[in-house]
């Protein structure tokens, strides 16, 4: 079969046909990247159907002149070869695009491949390990806070403080303020209330648990209003909750995973992946072809009289 000329003809011009449908999704997929179009997903299921469009008309053609009925296998072969073809015109022509047409597109598309494996993180749940990483972490930045502002200048400048007795007091007062913010905080954040279980996503953790962080001052200050020490708890909070930031569970596990995707700097390693990405697919949705193909009801075979049709009998 692979020697007749006819089956090349007709699997070269199918594969030809798919090459062809590839790299309009390739470039529709490179304008789409370049004015953020946000449903590119669409042009992933045009490539699925126009795939199965194309494996389905070759093997109906080669079907059509081939005078056996025609298997399963030499229906699954047929899809295979198309896809080969089709994966064969795809590689020269991302060789050609990637070297003369858009030079930069595959840092592009590294970009854009970030971007949505970062948006699909962001989608995640904070792991109880994160959760504690980060109590701990916002509370080592309350401390820092804390002790940069009762060794500093702050206090002495206080004119209501006569002496150094006073001063440590207050300095006393202020830690011990610190010390049960930092306790309802926390045992806030590890509780994990039912009614704000959405936030714990790791896109929405940072923003929820600085609003939590200012909520537990508000609800401190309420109840320890008149209290020399007061005004500067709300100092060294207000100053720690600008900092909490820094510690977005999203950006941390971003950083440590970010090495999944992948990233190709040359060309040809590009395009060979690709390739062998779209032979694969051809292989897969060639089972459903040629098994489509296979059982249908009009197979093309040759027609051997028998005995029993003799009209001499």
């Amino acid at each position: 079969m692979l020697k007749d000329k006819s089956f090349w003809k007709t699997h070269l011009k199918w594969g030809v046909i798919l090459g062809i449908l590839l790299i309009g999704i390739e470039l529709l997929k490179m304008f789409a990247r370049k004015v953020d179009y946000q449903a590119a997903q669409m042009l992933d299921l045009a490539m699925i159907v126009g795939f199965i469009l194309m494996l389905h008309q070759g093997v109906k053609e080669f079907k059509e002149v081939y005078p056996e009925r025609l298997t399963f296998a030499k229906a699954f072969l047929s899809c295979i070869v198309i896809s080969l073809i089709g994966a064969v015109t795809l590689f020269g022509y991302d060789m050609l695009h990637y070297s003369v047409i858009e030079k930069d597109g595959l840092q592009q598309k590294y970009a854009v491949a970030l971007d949505k494996y970062k948006q699909n993180l962001a989608k995640d749940t904070l792991t109880a390990k994160e959760l504690i990483a980060y109590t701990d972490a916002a509370t080592a930045i309350l401390n820092e806070r804390k002790e940069d502002f009762i060794n500093g200048a702050s206090i002495k400048k206080d004119s209501n403080l006569t002496s150094d007795t006073l001063q440590q007091k207050l300095r006393d007062e202020i830690s011990n303020g610190i010390l049960i913010l930092q306790k309802f905080y926390t045992d806030k954040l590890l509780s994990k209330p039912e009614t704000d279980k959405e936030e714990y996503q790791l896109g929405k953790f940072t923003p929820y648990a600085k609003k939590v962080l200012i909520e537990t001052l508000v609800s401190y200050t309420e109840q320890n209003d008149g209290k020399r020490s007061t005004p500067y708890v709300q100092e060294i909070v207000q100053q720690a909750n600008d900092e909490l930031s820094s510690l977005d569970p999203l950006e941390k596990r971003f950083e440590e995973t970010k090495t999944r995707v992948p990233r190709y700097d040359r060309n040809g390693q590009y395009a060979a992946v690709s390739a062998m990405m779209y032979l694969l697919y051809g292989m897969f949705f060639g089972l459903f072809v040629a098994m489509f193909h296979y059982t249908s009801k009009k197979p093309i075979e040759n027609f051997v009289p028998s005995q029993s049709d003799d009209p001499q009998e």
